[in-house]
């Protein structure tokens, strides 16, 4: 009878349990976005923390007559860097605007140049004659027209400022939450812990810091990506000849932020600024985007996170695949710094069932040889 009663009491525990993750699960599928701007927001907390920890240490304050609080520091952080993101962006699009008005300008000559080079290929591959891919485009008149065509597009950015409100207003409100995070994260903790049993809350504690502090590598790790993202950019740009060349490297140290879009937002004005100077230049910086942004994606951010993060690069690329399967861009955006926080949470639990191990190993009897 009593084994029957214990029985039906863990099948009742595990049923409302299994209620209980359905119930969440379906909650957070609802709520995904409002989940996805909380963890952006811990994610920024986690960035500025070494920064706000470093300013307002006690020890390191007190030769300076005064100690700052740590939301005006955040606030400083948060404004420098967005003066820094907006002079970087105005002086980026007069530099396309200018360059894109010369390229809308040249663009009979460049499709002449283009037809000339064709008729010249084709006097060398004959069988290119029958394929004539010229008239597929149009001719001189069809390629000069979608050049312009465009040019127009790429340089009409009235329509983005509709877009780009509803994503201000979320940035802002994450940029709160962090900021709130940071002053009030310890006690916000602690509050949360209290919730659980008292020889749980170690581990939570540990768990809990050990992804503020893989967020924090993870925000340093994109930092090392933009570096060379950008230098790297900026360099191989500068020597093709592409007007502009510092500032595209900035864009690509941007754009390297955003996976899959963040390539392409970087390689339009690298490829108009390139056409702008030459054909050969923009065929170069043509080949040079997409080399360099298959480079960024599939190499350099795995090495990279694989030492700041401390994730396989294969668990990288799969975090990427996943995340971006998930919620598109968002996902791809957030999946490595998520993929952390899980193998937090993974490695406490393989630590924990090795100490079960070693313990059950230790109480167990040694046996004892018995002669013959």
């Amino acid at each position: 009878m009593l084994n029957e009663l214990l029985l039906a009491r863990a099948l009742y525990r595990g049923a409302l349990f299994v209620v209980a993750l359905v119930a969440m699960v379906l909650l957070g599928v609802q709520l995904k976005w409002v989940l996805v701007q909380l963890f952006a927001a811990a994610i920024v907390a986690a960035g500025i923390a070494p920064a706000v920890a470093w300013s307002t240490n006690p020890e390191r304050t007190r030769s300076w007559f005064w100690r700052p609080p740590a939301a005006l520091v955040a606030v400083v952080i948060y404004l420098v860097a967005g003066v820094l993101l907006l002079v970087m962006a105005g002086i980026l699009l007069r530099l396309v605007l200018a360059q894109g008005v010369t390229l809308a300008q040249r663009a009979p000559e460049f499709a002449a140049m283009l037809q000339d080079w064709h008729l010249g290929v084709i006097s060398r591959w004959s069988v290119l004659d029958a394929i004539d891919p010229w008239d597929l485009l149009g001719g001189t008149n069809g390629l000069s027209q979608w050049i312009v065509g465009a040019t127009q597009q790429i340089l009409n950015v009235a329509g983005l400022f509709g877009a780009l409100f509803g994503g201000l207003i979320n940035v802002i409100l994450v940029l709160f939450i962090a900021l709130y995070l940071t002053i009030d994260g310890p006690s916000i903790r602690d509050y949360m812990l209290a919730f659980l049993p008292a020889g749980r809350r170690p581990a939570a504690r540990r768990i809990v810091a050990n992804i503020a502090w893989r967020l924090g590598q993870w925000v340093i790790g994109q930092l090392v990506v933009c570096v060379l993202v950008g230098i790297g950019a900026g360099i191989a740009l500068a020597l093709m000849g592409v007007p502009g060349a510092e500032l595209l490297g900035l864009v690509w140290a941007v754009g390297v932020v955003i996976p899959g879009v963040g390539p392409f937002l970087s390689a339009v004005p690298t490829i108009l600024l390139g056409f702008a100077a030459g054909p050969t230049t923009g065929v170069l910086a043509t080949i040079f985007s997409f080399i360099w942004s298959q480079f960024e994606n599939n190499i350099l951010i795995p090495r990279v996170m694989n030492s700041t993060v401390k994730l396989n690069p294969l668990v990288v690329l799969t975090a990427v695949l996943v995340g971006h399967e998930l919620l598109g861009v968002a996902g791809a955006l957030f999946a490595i710094p998520m993929a952390a926080a899980l193998a937090v949470v993974v490695d406490e639990l393989h630590a924990e069932r090795i100490r079960g191990e070693q313990t059950l190993e230790l109480e167990l009897p040694t046996p004892v040889a018995v002669g013959p």
